[in-house]
């Protein structure tokens, strides 16, 4: 047995991938690929793919000199009042050539150099450890701050409705038109914040099968798609799906990719399917399954959920967030307050990193009311809104219907505005509250609003109901 073990680096790949899936932190995968170069070939792959900073780091705002010591307090709306919330205060120090990575199995802050064109970038959306970056010019990447490799997209004038670029008409640089045909200049700044929604990827970007698929925000919010493989093809619109021989405009709120197809939901609450098998350059959209007990008033998030947490198959859900508005009339404006609070939405819309920072002076407004008090997450009278709850819904595609979902068991589910909803174990992630929604503010039509404050919180799902 001492001889058969005597060299380390002749260990059989397939025992390797076995340790390899077995790691949580990249911390770990780091030191099993420095032990020797077998290992590192061995293991490169298959564990940088399966790391992904969107499922175990919280990507912070953008470091700088007016934020390296901001603090974010959580909402907590629980039943268990008592539990310590596992997310400390977020706040890093640093400079700006890095950004800052919170581990949440490690209650560790990383700070992770990016190369120099995209250090002022805006991180507009992350998937599978790529992070979607977005400039003041043109071109668009993808990024993996592990590898610091880049993967080069077409650039945003590509889109069909970009009709042209000029850098020197200053806050009208794009020019756009709608599918009315009216034509609007816009300026940089939103084209970079603003006008990609939301990104999904079929695969590695580094492999020719990858697709990109993007929600754009214009008139409407369409599916476009492009292949890093055919950058020279640019950004090329899904076509709309007909009802009644009429191509239907209902925008689209998010989509993922699940079981070789890109799934997307639009405002009412039908889920499609884009399939690509039949013409990998001109796909096909289709009704996959009809709304299910779906409000107008709420967010639609679709949310892959792993055969771990399902314990068969994995699954197609529907979460929904509730949302309650206070009216104009409800709200009186300290023109004083209103004014510190547009510096800093302004300075909330420089910063890029999409963990969503606000001060706050009272601990009632960080933690919400107790749950027997009926507290609401997040709310505090300045605030033009606050959610209410959750729902989850599962897919039953025997039934042709949802199922609601009353419990995740020992897995908490983070949802963001630019990210796949992402579930993870409690038993891998000690410290995270079973059965919980950790989500961040998503309601961009308010980031302007005068009083605004984003919000961070966590939702009980049994609390919830």
């Amino acid at each position: 047995m001492a001889d058969e073990l005597k060299d380390w680096s002749e260990l059989g790949e397939d025992l390797l991938l076995m340790i390899g899936q077995r790691l949580i932190t990249l911390d770990d995968i780091i030191r099993i690929r420095a032990v020797c170069n077998p290992w590192r070939r061995a293991l490169r792959a298959e564990q940088l793919r399966r790391f992904s900073p969107s499922s175990h780091w919280l990507m912070l705002p953008y470091c700088s000199s007016d934020n390296m010591n901001m603090s974010t307090p959580i909402s907590r709306h629980t039943s268990s009042p008592d539990v310590d919330l596992a997310i400390p205060s977020i706040g890093c120090k640093g400079s700006e050539t890095c950004r800052c990575f919170f581990d949440v199995v490690l209650h560790q802050f990383h700070h992770i150099e990016f190369p120099r064109h995209l250090r002022n970038k805006t991180c507009r959306g992350s998937t599978m450890g790529w992070l979607f970056m977005v400039g003041d010019t043109p071109d668009m990447s993808l990024f993996n701050p592990v590898t610091k490799t880049e993967i080069s997209l077409p650039p945003i004038t590509s889109f069909p409705d970009v009709l042209g670029y000029d850098p020197e008409k200053l806050r009208l640089e794009y020019l756009l038109r709608d599918y009315t045909g009216f034509t609007t200049s816009l300026g940089k700044k939103y084209m970079e914040k603003e006008y990609i929604m939301r990104v999904g990827i079929s695969a590695e970007p580094t492999t020719e099968e990858c697709i990109v698929m993007a929600i754009r925000v214009n008139s409407d919010k369409r599916l476009a798609f492009c292949r890093p493989a055919e950058i020279e093809a640019g950004w090329i619109f899904v076509p709309h799906v007909e009802e009644d021989g009429i191509p239907s405009r209902i925008g689209y709120v998010d989509m993922v990719f699940w079981r070789d197809q890109f799934y997307a939901i639009d405002f009412r609450g039908n889920v499609l399917v884009c399939d690509f098998s039949a013409n990998p350059h001109y796909p096909t959209l289709s009704y996959f399954l009809s709304p299910g007990a779906f409000s107008v008033c709420e967010t639609l998030y679709l949310v892959v959920c792993p055969a771990a947490v399902t314990g068969g198959d994995d699954e197609l859900m529907v979460v929904t967030r509730h949302a309650s508005y206070v009216s104009n009339q409800e709200i009186e404006v300290d023109p004083v307050a209103a004014g510190d609070a547009d510096d800093a939405a302004v300075d909330d819309a420089d910063d890029d990193g999409h963990v969503n920072v606000y001060d706050s002076d009272s601990d009632d407004e960080q933690l919400g009311r107790g749950a027997g008090e009926g507290g609401r997450v997040g709310e505090a009278a300045t605030k033009p809104y606050w959610t209410e709850k959750f729902r989850v819904f599962k897919l039953n595609k025997g039934a042709e219907g949802w199922d609601k979902v009353e419990s995740f068991g020992d897995f908490a589910l983070f949802l963001g505005f630019n990210t796949p909803g992402t579930f993870v174990s409690i038993k891998d992630y000690p410290g995270l509250l079973p059965n919980s929604i950790y989500f961040t503010d998503d309601v961009v039509e308010f980031h302007y609003h005068p009083l605004w404050k984003n919000q961070a919180a966590i939702l009980d799902l049994v609390r919830d109901e």
